[in-house]
């Protein structure tokens, strides 16, 4: 374990980058956690059904996934800083679009607006995270920024969403619709911090050839899949699988709490705050044992615990139970942060930004049509089989998979220096 003082020195000597990228995405965690566990409500109470829900998120995700392609030569002509600092400025016009919000259909479109900047945002964070830290720290420095800043700041903004919306009056639109101008607000001061403290974080071109020349409108990363790297579609479709929740559980399940299990506004913060809670605690330590015993023992102890979180979520409508399921469910971000750690490992750091459009691309592409099915689940057939699925897929399809690839924890990146 690191001490307290062993924990600042160790994050004081991470690159600059990478600290303000950590605490662009702490302080964004707040924000959106603060909105989260409403969100749908919200949506639903715009007039949206189950499916439209769903579309909404499914667009969003496979527009994200277009979008992130075209990231990639974003990246090449405009530098990393300047499309950071553009997607900010996407997901703060997002909320704003959704405060204004008076139809759903008009919530769809903020909520694909959000997609739009968290797909630029997101491949910018990877390409930083991916070409400054080494594999012996990735997954602690990620484990670091997951507990320690979005761990604090995601238990934070549960509680404010659901203060502020107990004193406007309990769950209605009326009483939901603040909280996104006040995350506009938020968001916006973000867009200042990364502006004045974000350096150029370089162009990353898998070629070197290329730099200089023009970029195309859409690139073209999936030449990656050619020749001997044929190993990469294994990892893409465990990485797929490990983000499903995103899109196909994450949305729902403060929507079924409150309709399916008749949970308060402050069942439904606490159960984010559980969840952000767990993300606190264990982050950075399973992110270290990560760093010492491999990345996939550490995926095989966390599957469990979110096969359990989904089992508690249909069958128990016990607040102190759906507390629980909140809880377990902080295993997920977990989760994620480990995975991502292995995704950067696959491929050297110079094809780090087409890697990583290519993988958003297939997470999102997969994403939006399970997010659709859901949201058809939801209306036809009831929202319980939305979770019994994912919890099938990922027992029955994501952890076979898992077994088959190759630990990546000693992979060697001849180009990153800082090993």
């Amino acid at each position: 374990m690191i001490s307290a003082s062993g924990k600042f020195n160790f994050l004081a000597g991470l690159p600059k980058n990478w600290k303000v990228t950590a605490t662009r995405a702490s302080f964004d965690k707040l924000i959106y956690q603060m909105i989260f566990p409403y969100l749908s409500i919200y949506i639903v109470g715009l007039g949206a059904s189950g499916t439209a829900l769903g579309l909404a998120n499914g667009l969003g995700m496979a527009l994200s996934a277009l979008y992130g392609l075209l990231g990639v030569s974003l990246l090449r002509r405009s530098g990393t800083r300047r499309v950071y600092i553009d997607g900010l400025a996407i997901i703060a016009i997002s909320y704003l679009i959704l405060g204004a919000a008076g139809s759903w259909s008009f919530g769809m479109a903020g909520i694909m607006v959000w997609w739009l900047g968290s797909a630029e945002v997101g491949l910018c964070c990877n390409v930083v995270c991916g070409s400054s830290l080494g594999n012996k720290v990735r997954a602690t420095a990620m484990g670091s920024c997951e507990s320690v800043a979005q761990g604090v700041m995601s238990f934070i903004g549960p509680a404010i969403g659901a203060g502020l919306i107990g004193l406007l009056g309990g769950l209605s639109v009326t009483a939901i619709r603040p909280l996104f101008f006040l995350a506009f607000a938020g968001e916006i001061g973000v867009f200042l911090f990364v502006k004045r403290n974000l350096g150029e974080c370089g162009i990353l071109v898998a070629n070197p050839a290329r730099r200089g020349k023009p970029a195309f409108i859409v690139a073209n990363p999936f030449h990656m899949l050619k020749g001997d790297n044929k190993h990469l579609i294994k990892f893409i479709a465990v990485s797929c699988l490990t983000n499903l929740p995103t899109g196909m559980v994450l949305p729902f399940i403060q929507l079924f709490a409150s309709e399916a299990k008749s949970a308060s506004p402050y069942i439904l913060g606490a159960m984010v705050t559980g969840s952000s809670l767990v993300s606190l605690l264990v982050g950075l330590p399973l992110g270290r044992l990560a760093d010492k015993l491999g990345r996939k023992k550490i995926l095989y102890l966390l599957a469990p615990l979110f096969l359990a979180s989904n089992l508690l979520l249909v069958f128990s409508s016990n607040p102190g139970l759906l507390i629980l399921s909140g809880i377990l469910l902080g295993s997920f971000p977990v989760t994620i942060v480990v995975s991502s750690a292995m995704a950067f490992e696959q491929v050297p750091s110079g094809d780090m930004g087409d890697w990583m459009a290519l993988l958003r691309f297939f997470k999102m592409a997969l994403g939006a049509i399970l997010t659709i099915i859901a949201g058809l689940i939801w209306d036809h057939l009831g929202g319980k089989w939305v979770f019994l699925l994912a919890a099938g897929i990922d027992l029955l399809v994501r952890i076979p998979l898992l077994i088959s690839i190759p630990e990546t924890l000693h992979h060697v990146d001849p180009s990153l220096s800082a090993e």
